[in-house]
């Protein structure tokens, strides 16, 4: 590859983390440092070989006491986060000031794994009389108020509105696709458009109204008395403004941003404005949950929905444990000979207090959480367990499964299918994986690589719910795909809709072109069944045929 485009796919995180004119520390959860930066070095004396694994109170200078420390850490542990103004010494001896910030990093699942302390040598301004107090309340990068200085305003604002019984509103705005942007294109573009950003929210509100940056690429945004009413436009225009692209090093960048709302009678703990800044945020990520680019209002609804969603992981987790999932299958039908010819399997949780939950009630939830792989392992291997079983007893069906998308993006699908069928004995041909058709456009080159994969093993690919996605010709032919299944929408409306009829002939007569078979979803009265006849798709799947049930309810001849 050439020189120069390598250079050019360099790591932007690390190129900041080791050119940047502030210190930086990376320490373990026992505070051992694992890294530094060369700042660190520049600012202290210290070459990183002489600080590894060593704490960081090598740098104590002894000019703070025990209560001093005993207040910071109780900040870090209670906010993740600690900022404010110390003394340390450097390897000289010397002692100077520093401006520091101390972070707890978090990993995948929330679990504290370590700090970051970032930190400047704030000497000069000592010098200067520059005050401090500027430093400490503001955001370094964007110049606007920090949380630390938004959390006092808004204590005061909640006292103040409440006594003069007027109007508060919080606005969380949280950038949609942000880092894309900043892993993308390096965290030096991703700083200025933050930059950028900030301005922009200050140049679209009132003067009287607060501005803060929350951390990250979250902005908080407070309205008082009339304004309040309207929230709506406020927040209509901060969309609008965000929503014009942003020019950085010649390069034009779109963004978009999700909004929340909450206002001071959304908290039932008047007294508690992190009570108002959580409904905002809660009502921001509703917004996101809807597509982004829009507002919503915080209301009881949306924290009784989060309440479930968190009730439904841990039962779910449970659930797994327990063994409380089951599986059904519902049969598929020669057209020719009314013949079954397969089964779709079907999860079913069987919980121990609610009974039976559908899949359309908790898929989402496994998704979010990550245990969809678990959860569809254990349906892989459930399912060609009970295919082997009936291959022992003289009667191969092949059994069909369903593939989310974060099955299809964790890189171990192939080789776990693979194991299973070593596993169980299983003759690839009896198995089928089902992926819906916007599942299979979002990588295609990453997609096809997978799919050829699955392919040599042996294993039968349908594409699920076809003609409700993109229906491209050209994806049909670039995929190693043996089936399509058209979606139950057409076909409920064979009988009524000459469009939907036309769709399903052409539909048959595109897949039987290039080889692939046809199976038809949802077919529930006789009429559907003869005119799919008569048409020539291959098989049908509906509730006039056989309903979902479990295995042992399964007439295979």
């Amino acid at each position: 590859m050439d020189p120069v485009k390598i250079a050019l796919k360099m790591d932007y995180s690390t190129l900041f983390y080791e050119q940047s004119s502030l210190g930086m520390m990376k320490a373990d959860l026992s505070l051992k440092i694992i890294q530094v930066n060369k700042a660190f070095s520049h600012i202290t004396g210290y070459q990183a070989a002489e600080v590894i694994n060593k704490r960081p109170d090598i740098l104590s200078s002894g000019k703070q006491d025990k209560s001093f420390y005993s207040h910071m850490w109780s900040s870090i542990n209670k906010n993740g986060v600690w900022s404010g103004e110390i003394w340390n010494k450097r390897k000289n001896g010397s002692i100077y000031p520093e401006l520091l910030t101390i972070n707890a990093v978090t990993d995948s699942k929330n679990d504290r794994c370590g700090y970051i302390a970032v930190f400047s040598d704030i000497s000069d301004i000592k010098n200067q009389g520059i005050s401090l107090g500027y430093l400490a309340h503001h955001d370094p990068l964007t110049g606007l108020p920090n949380r630390f200085f938004l959390n006092n305003h808004l204590d005061n604002a909640v006292d103040r509105i409440e006594r003069s019984k007027t109007k508060l509103a919080v606005l969380f705005i949280d950038l949609d696709l942000f880092k894309p942007i900043n892993d993308t294109l390096g965290h030096a573009v991703g700083d200025a458009l933050l930059q950028k950003v900030a301005k922009r929210i200050i140049n679209t509100l009132r003067d009287s109204d607060i501005v803060s940056r929350w951390g990250g690429d979250e902005f908080i945004v407070i309205l008082e008395g009339e304004s309040v009413n309207n929230a709506s436009l406020v927040a209509s225009n901060l969309l609008t403004a965000l929503n014009k692209p942003f020019s950085i090093n010649g390069r034009e960048i779109h963004i978009s941003s999700s909004i929340g709302i909450s206002t001071l009678h959304d908290s039932a703990q008047k007294n508690q404005p992190s009570t108002l800044i959580r409904n905002a945020d809660t009502a921001m990520y509703q917004a996101k949950k809807l597509g982004g680019n829009q507002f919503h209002y915080y209301n009881e609804q949306i924290t009784q929905e989060i309440q479930q969603q968190v009730y439904l992981e841990t039962e779910l987790r449970k659930a797994l444990k327990n063994n409380e999932f089951e599986l059904h299958y519902q049969s598929k039908f020669s057209t020719a000979n009314k013949q079954l010819n397969g089964v779709e399997a079907l999860i079913r949780w069987n919980h121990p207090i609610k009974g039976f939950i559908p899949p359309n009630k908790f898929i989402a939830i496994a998704e979010k959480t990550g245990l969809i792989i678990p959860i569809g392992d254990w349906v892989i291997q459930t399912a060609c367990e009970q295919a082997m079983r009936w291959f022992k007893q003289g009667q191969p069906t092949q059994v069909a499964v369903n593939i989310s998308a974060v099955q299809l993006d964790s890189g171990k699908l192939c080789g776990d299918i693979k194991t299973i069928l070593e596993k169980t004995g299983l003759p690839p041909h009896l198995l089928e994986i089902e992926l819906t058709e916007s599942l299979l456009i979002r990588n295609i080159t990453t997609t096809t690589l997978l799919l050829e994969e699955i392919n040599r093993l042996g294993i039968s690919i349908a594409i699920d719910d076809f003609g409700t996605g993109f229906s491209s010709l050209s994806y049909l032919t670039s995929f190693p795909v043996n089936k399509l299944k058209i979606d139950r929408c057409f076909v409920q409306k064979i009988q009524t809709n000459k469009k939907d009829r036309r769709i399903i002939k052409g539909i048959i007569a595109l897949a039987h072109s290039i080889n692939l078979t046809v199976v038809a979803e949802g077919i529930e009265t006789t009429e559907q069944l003869s005119y799919l006849k008569k048409i020539g798709c291959d098989s049908v799947q509906g509730f006039l045929l056989a309903k979902p049930m479990p295995q042992e309810n399964i007439k295979l001849i």
